[in-house]
């Protein structure tokens, strides 16, 4: 078999087809990824994206599990995730972070990267960014990975005026954390589509502005616009600044071949997470393992990058430090269950516990809300509400405001 890819004549006219129906929609805009086109089999598979023009592009391979990666300046991408074909089980992609975009393709099998090549625009049709691959075994594959350029760090973001905490001011500090973003788009809605991403960014801004509104709080939020953030850094945002409390927002969904359709009605409603080394129940646990394998999802490498303190101090405060947070974080849980009930659905264990990465901010009080679940029909109803995301925002911002106001000289902090 020769070393480079040759695809069949039906996968070469099919692609020629689709870039010629995409191409007027790709000379309206620059660098916009118009499609992809996956051909091939099991052993040898070709994945083609379709570009406006020429830009520069790094390609690269991670294990555990078995993926390639494409990193290119910031672009507006349209490559249709789902599934694959051949060595390609499926893909995503999106914006990793400001001035840098990502799709993340993962492999049904180990594969080498035999050429990756970007084709000039010819004969009518754009720019064709070409990955081929060919199967091979896993010590092969782990031998041709090299290290992964390091995520992009959240100072990397530019901060809003609003968000930016002031050092002098002695305000308690509360970190917002919208769920997911960038490639990175979380659960989707199983009849709209619709983004578990944007769900938590439009909730997160709205509760931000109801908590600057008290003028009583300083606010950041851990993303200001549509950009992935792994999990570690998250996290880390709170302990560099100090916070009060952290506040994670989402609004999961659950695997239907794992709990069955009856299941997935009867799971619905609001629920409070802390931070357990063991899950309360199989479904916080469900809902920790997805939540901490997005990192994966994005093309991040899978371990904890960094401790959030040093392992000297840790080990000296890890205790105490644990014990105030873990008091502190179950007491806001239900305190904003009892104070929210009657104005919102609540899931029927509203508070539950999990081993949570997002939450693993030494000495910060945190707490994960999932608003509700996508996998849930009812849910996905309110959570695409612009309404029912305003009055809730408000509520939660209430019920915040008075467990400051009431425990803040009790509880230590």
């Amino acid at each position: 078999m020769e070393p480079g890819l040759r695809p069949s004549s039906a996968f070469a006219a099919c692609c020629a087809f689709l870039v010629l129906a995409l191409f007027m929609s790709a000379a309206r805009a620059e660098d916009i990824v118009v499609s992809a086109k996956i051909g091939g089999d099991s052993q040898r598979t070709r994945f083609v994206a379709f570009v406006s023009k020429a830009v520069e592009f790094r390609v690269f391979s991670m294990a555990d599990p078995y993926r390639i990666v494409i990193d290119m300046p910031e672009t507006d991408i349209q490559v249709p995730g789902g599934k694959g074909r051949g060595l390609i089980l499926s893909s995503r992609s999106g914006l990793l972070a400001p001035g840098k975009s990502r799709i993340v393709i993962d492999l049904a099998a180990p594969a080498l990267i035999e050429k990756a090549e970007l084709l000039p625009p010819e004969n009518d049709l754009p720019a064709r960014l070409v990955i081929d691959l060919a199967r091979t075994t896993h010590k092969t594959f782990l031998a041709s990975v090299k290290a992964p350029p390091p995520a992009p760090k959240p100072e990397d973001e530019p901060q809003s005026a609003a968000a930016k905490p002031d050092a002098g001011d002695r305000r308690p500090l509360i970190v917002i954390d919208p769920g997911h973003g960038g490639i990175d788009a979380g659960a989707v809605g199983r009849v709209t589509n619709a983004l578990e991403k944007d769900i938590t960014f439009d909730f997160s801004k709205k509760l931000a502005a109801k908590l600057e509104a008290t003028a009583r709080y300083r606010i950041l939020m851990t993303r200001t616009s549509d950009v992935f953030v792994s999990l570690d850094d998250r996290a880390a945002i709170s302990v560099k600044e100090k916070a009060d409390l952290l506040i994670s927002i989402h609004a999961d969904a659950l695997d239907p071949k794992r709990l069955g359709v009856k299941a997935l009605k009867e799971v619905r409603g609001g629920t409070i997470y802390t931070l357990s080394e063991e899950a309360s129940d199989d479904q916080a646990n469900v809902i920790a393992q997805n939540e901490n394998k997005v990192d994966v999802q994005a093309g991040v490498a899978n371990e904890q990058t960094a401790p959030v303190v040093s392992e000297e101090i840790a080990s000296i405060l890890n205790d105490l430090e644990n014990r105030i947070k873990k008091n502190r974080s179950t007491a806001i849980a239900h305190y904003l269950i009892d104070h929210m009930k009657g104005k919102m659905k609540f899931n029927i264990r509203p508070q539950r516990s999990a081993n949570f990465r997002v939450l693993k901010a030494h000495g910060v009080p945190a707490i994960l809300i999932e608003l509700g679940y996508l996998s849930n029909e009812d849910d996905e109803k309110l959570l695409i509400s612009e309404e029912w995301r305003t009055t809730i925002s408000s509520v939660l911002g209430e019920a915040i405001n008075a467990f400051m106001s009431e425990r803040q000289a009790h509880i230590p902090l």
